[in-house]
């Protein structure tokens, strides 16, 4: 077409349009289109484009782009035309934006299928190609299940038998799977999701080409997910190698998540590496804590047995095991059979092991016996020969105390803590003596327990003018360190320190109560001063899985679930990561 032909418009076109009414414009544009059983001339096209034109902006323009669409051969020659002159593409898009204007894949698919069975030319128009792949992407993204929305498109195919739509294809799916792993929230990632992925994945995504490194990061994890759960495997630590350090973090935390609800003797070493510390050992408290929460009995036997024949056992190991042996509630060494089959492990590091537990628990009975009488020590007895499932106060089968168990007398440190556990910067909290800290150059004193006169979990300030404020340690969790009558569990040690996490001279004071097995409880107080006096304002109160680390401005623990959690103090509070 001419340029003289293109400026119709401006050269009587506009007189026309404005003295014929509507209504004959539009029955000429209809004329024109169907008495053309061939291309159109230059100057019916000019005509035909210059109308669209004059009513873009006009709700007449559906009408006429709709007489097109009734004219096959002259509208493909008309989209073809647009194809091509890149000056006319607001026409179509106007069309093209309002057929996309969807939401669900569902309806893009079917939308994409209609378009090509109708109008299979408009395959090579550009903005088609674009909405195609974009809006399916956006779709995918705001689904509420992200894998079903992209298996979708994964498994969608156009119906013309004459349209290619390979290439179109290959990118839909690309930019399909970079909007889920946008999207994806690993911590919710299930085995199913694991596989699901796998297939719709095209491999073909580039770090070069994204420049997103927490994309590519979700990309390279569940890659390595799937050829652990779905793939013959040796060493999964030798598979975890193939991730940077961050990346390896980040996924023994999604390991942990997926194995909850799926732990078998099948995934033993998976459940390991969802343990690996940073000096290649285990993490075996927090190991044990976790299986016994999420494990049956069988599993747990199964999973000691295993670790026993496949492992090169360490001191780290016997100590964990021992604590949760001897001291977990849950511990299968409640279990007759259970005992008995420990006892039949052949190594002599986890013979002397278990002759160690049997010796202890012996002792500890012993130790009742003496402290309680013949009574405490008759029940204690039967309750274990006949597996009722109560242990020193507690309700096995529902982790909660007996409402009937022996009351401990007041003490704060009543377990032995580890001499080579490094608590650093923790100080063993001995109750007999005050925690001494210094604000605005005042000494302050807190004390515990038996240095209480209210004993317990009750805490009393005593600031530098000698006016006492008692202060609770209380916590938004079902179970405490403490029992009924506010005393420390036997099981529980207690630890102090003080801290500044923003580097600004004032430190907080952070408290721990921390089990055999790794269950820990923290509380950071503020230090307020206020003409003189000085009050504690409650900051932070955990529920945990490990002793709580203290780098720079965060607070790093293992949460209830087995995962890490960070707690960063920013603005004269904790915000969680």
């Amino acid at each position: 077409m001419s340029q003289q032909e293109k400026t119709l418009e401006h050269q009587g076109l506009s007189e026309f349009y404005e003295k014929k009414p509507k209504e004959d414009v539009i029955d000429i544009f209809k004329t024109v289109l169907e008495s053309n059983q061939n291309d159109l001339k230059d100057e019916e096209l000019a005509f035909i484009l210059n109308t669209l034109e004059h009513y873009r902006d006009q709700p007449d323009f559906r009408k006429l782009w709709k007489i097109m669409e009734n004219n096959f051969h002259t509208y493909k020659q008309i989209v073809e035309f647009i194809n091509q002159h890149q000056d006319y593409t607001n026409l179509i898009k106007i069309y093209l934006d309002e057929k996309f204007n969807l939401i669900t894949v569902v309806e893009i698919l079917a939308q994409i299928d209609n378009l090509l069975e109708t109008s299979p030319f408009i395959i090579k128009n550009r903005y088609f190609q674009k909405l195609a792949i974009q809006k399916t992407a956006s779709a995918v993204g705001d689904s509420y299940d992200l894998f079903i929305a992209a298996s979708m498109v994964k498994v969608f195919q156009v119906t013309n038998p004459d349209v290619d739509f390979s290439k179109i294809k290959e990118k839909m799916m690309v930019y399909t799977e970079i909007a889920l792993l946008d999207k994806l929230k690993l911590r919710n990632v299930t085995l199913k999701d694991i596989d699901t992925y796998a297939h719709i994945s095209t491999g073909n995504l580039i770090k070069e080409e994204l420049k997103d490194n927490k994309i590519i990061s979700k990309y390279k994890i569940l890659k390595v997910l799937h050829e652990l759960f779905y793939t013959p495997v040796v060493s999964v630590g030798v598979i975890l190698q193939k991730l940077s350090p961050s990346n390896q973090e980040e996924l023994r935390e999604v390991l942990k998540n997926v194995l909850r609800s799926n732990i078998s003797e099948d995934f033993f070493q998976h459940i390991l590496a969802a343990f690996v510390d940073e000096k290649g050992s285990y993490h075996f408290p927090q190991l044990f804590a976790y299986l016994s929460k999420n494990a049956d009995e069988r599993l747990m036997l199964s999973f000691i047995k295993w670790t026993a024949n496949n492992l090169q056992l360490d001191h780290h190991y016997h100590r964990a095991l021992k604590a949760y042996l001897k001291s977990h509630p849950r511990s299968v060494w409640k279990n007759k059979t259970a005992r008995k089959e420990l006892g039949m492990i052949a190594t002599s590091s986890f013979r002397k092991l278990v002759k160690e537990v049997e010796s202890e628990s012996a002792n500890r009975v012993l130790k009742y016996s003496k402290k309680y009488g013949i009574q405490l020590i008759s029940i204690l007895l039967i309750t274990l020969a006949v597996g009722s499932g109560l242990y020193f106060g507690y309700d096995l089968l529902t982790d909660k105390r007996d409402k009937e168990s022996v009351s401990k007398p007041n003490k704060a440190v009543a377990s032995e803590p580890d001499k080579n556990l490094n608590l650093d910067p923790f100080t063993e909290w001995i109750s007999e003596e005050p925690f001494v800290f210094n604000v605005n150059g005042q000494q302050q004193k807190l004390t515990f327990g038996q240095a209480n006169p209210t004993g317990g979990k009750s805490l009393v300030l005593t600031d530098s003018q000698n006016i006492k404020t008692p202060y609770e340690l209380v916590i938004d969790s079902e179970v405490s360190p403490f029992d009924e009558k506010g005393v420390l569990k036997d099981s529980f040690s207690l630890y102090h320190t003080e801290y500044d996490f923003d580097d600004n001279g004032i430190s907080r004071v952070v408290i721990m109560a921390l089990s055999q097995t790794y269950e820990s409880f923290i509380w950071v107080y503020s230090p307020i001063s206020d003409n003189g006096s000085v009050s504690l304002r409650a900051d932070l109160s955990l529920k945990g899985m490990s002793d709580a680390k203290l780098v720079d401005n965060t607070l790093k623990l293992l949460g209830e679930q087995g995962q890490s959690e960070t707690y960063v103090y920013l603005n004269q509070q904790f915000v969680k990561q």
